[in-house]
């Protein structure tokens, strides 16, 4: 096995592998963050917030926020986490909700696209807001 011993290399790819690895990192912190927020604001019923995660359609309308005000969330699990490259992660996700006038409580599985752009800190979804029904 050849040494890796070139001053070169040491001086200058090292430093900057090892800054990538970093930068690797706080976006992994970054993306764990943002997955646990979504999760959070959308078990709690805060529809808006959690919508505000998409890049499509980011807003609720005011009927849509009264429909969803209608449904409660009992479990809500990453089933699936798969972080092909720093910049997209790949999810599957499975919630557990009621409609608080209709105790009948159902699963649904969907996935979720999280991306971010070169150069920035913020991951956003890519994939359509969670349909309760």
């Amino acid at each position: 096995m050849p040494k890796i011993s070139h001053p070169l290399f040491i001086i200058f790819i090292l430093p900057l592998l090892l800054q990538s690895c970093a930068a690797s990192k706080d976006a992994m912190e970054i993306l764990d963050s943002s997955i646990r927020a979504y999760e959070r604001s959308f078990r709690w019923g805060e529809y808006s917030t959690a919508k505000s995660f998409h890049k499509n359609d980011a807003l609720l309308s005011d009927l849509e926020r009264r429909r969803l005000q209608l449904y409660r969330i009992t479990a809500y699990k990453v089933l699936q986490h798969t972080t092909p490259d720093p910049y997209n992660a790949f999810l599957v996700i499975e919630i557990r909700y009621y409609k608080s006038d209709r105790p009948v409580v159902k699963t649904m599985t969907f996935r979720q696209h999280w991306r971010r752009l070169k150069g920035s800190k913020v991951w956003f979804i890519d994939s359509e807001f969670p349909r309760l029904r």
